[in-house]
């Protein structure tokens, strides 16, 4: 009987040392945000939505967009007709050509009057000049100058005039604010307009808000800038990342839900408002272990994954958490700096020595060269 136990204890062992080193597949463990929530419905909608409007009443003289075509930012939409204003441009400009001339001549005058009065003033001085010359000569360039100040008045009028017209012009034209896609037209040349009938409807597609509703018992745990997981079933269920951007303050007094609005980038405007999506919600200030689906080890009820510690296998007995994709929440005695087995790992009963994944064939061959030429 004692013999029978002894090659009972020590058959494993012996088992183990003859079957060798065992070639396997590792991942690293990794630290990911606990999700707050299961996926939650969620809607996509635009950030901004513009309906541009007619600043000025005029006949439409030329539509620059169609529906459904991206404009950037600045884009002109429409063109109102502006010969008249253009006629009435062209005479204030003239207008204000002559006001200038008129300044110049205003200026010699008064040049004149000043220097007629500088003569009598040393003529004065002389006594040879009469007092009454002297007040002429004070007057006229009291007048000169009036009149040079007058003229540049109304040069000014003028200029306003012409700043005026030219406002009006530019207000004749419809651009938008924003970059985005004309979502409906208003207008067709030839149509008379009024200020403010509309002309167009933007819709702005980066960034898009996700909206969903959040139960209150997860919104106190919420804070804005918190990652949240994006799932869209009309991109085949692509994964994307949000950030919380705005808590509503007031819940829905039926369900206790708060209404809580994600940013998401779309910069190459694949997303449409409208989308159906699932949001996940993250914790940023409480982090958990996941490791991929292949490296747990499932026997009945319990759960372990094979660590590689000092280059031996290692059975970690863990406890499943949600599933995210191909990767799997875990509880055990665990750290970031392990490695978990993904492949081969059914057959490691722990203790074996392990061989992990080598460097790739171009870094293996490189070696060598980089040793024969030290």
């Amino acid at each position: 009987m004692r013999v029978a136990f002894a090659l009972a204890v020590l058959f494993p062992a012996w088992c183990l040392a003859q079957q060798g080193p065992v070639s396997v597949d590792v991942a690293p463990v990794q630290r990911r945000a606990v999700e707050l929530t299961q996926p939650l419905v969620a809607g996509v909608e635009p950030v901004t939505r513009s309906t541009l409007a007619a600043e000025l009443p005029g006949l439409v003289a030329e539509r620059l967009f169609e529906e459904g075509e991206m404009l950037e930012k600045g884009a002109v939409l429409a063109r109102m007709k502006t010969d008249l204003l253009q006629a009435q441009l062209n005479a204030a400009l003239a207008a204000g050509a002559t006001a200038d001339a008129n300044i110049a001549m205003a200026q010699a005058e008064a040049e004149n009057a000043t220097g007629e009065l500088e003569r009598n003033r040393q003529l004065s001085k002389s006594n040879v000049g009469s007092e009454k010359e002297m007040r002429q000569a004070a007057t006229a360039a009291r007048v000169a100058d009036s009149t040079v100040k007058a003229k540049q008045a109304e040069s000014e009028e003028k200029a306003a005039e012409v700043a005026r017209l030219k406002l009006m012009i530019a207000k004749s034209q419809v651009q938008t604010p924003v970059p985005g896609v004309v979502s409906k037209r208003y207008v067709e040349v030839g149509q008379w307009v009024k200020e403010g009938d509309p002309v167009a409807d933007i819709v702005q597609l980066d960034p898009l808000w996700v909206r969903v509703n959040v139960p209150e018992g997860v919104v106190a745990r919420l804070n804005k800038g918190d990652d949240a997981r994006i799932t869209i079933d009309a991109l085949g269920g692509e994964t994307l990342v949000a950030k919380v951007d705005r808590i509503l303050p007031e819940a829905d007094a039926a369900s206790r839900s708060f209404q809580v609005k994600l940013l998401l980038p779309n910069p190459d405007g694949k997303i449409r408002p409208g989308f159906f999506a699932r949001a996940t919600l993250l914790s940023k200030s409480k982090t958990q272990l996941v490791v991929p689906k292949d490296a747990i080890v499932q026997r009945g009820t319990a759960a372990h994954v094979v660590a590689v510690r000092d280059g031996k296998a290692v059975l970690v007995p863990v406890k499943r958490g949600s599933a995210e994709g191909q990767m799997v929440a875990v509880s055990g005695e665990l750290t970031e700096k392990d490695q978990v087995v993904t492949r081969g790992n059914e057959a490691l009963r722990g203790g074996e020595d392990l061989v992990l994944p080598g460097p790739p064939p171009a870094a293996a061959a490189a070696q060598p060269a980089a040793s024969a030429g030290k």
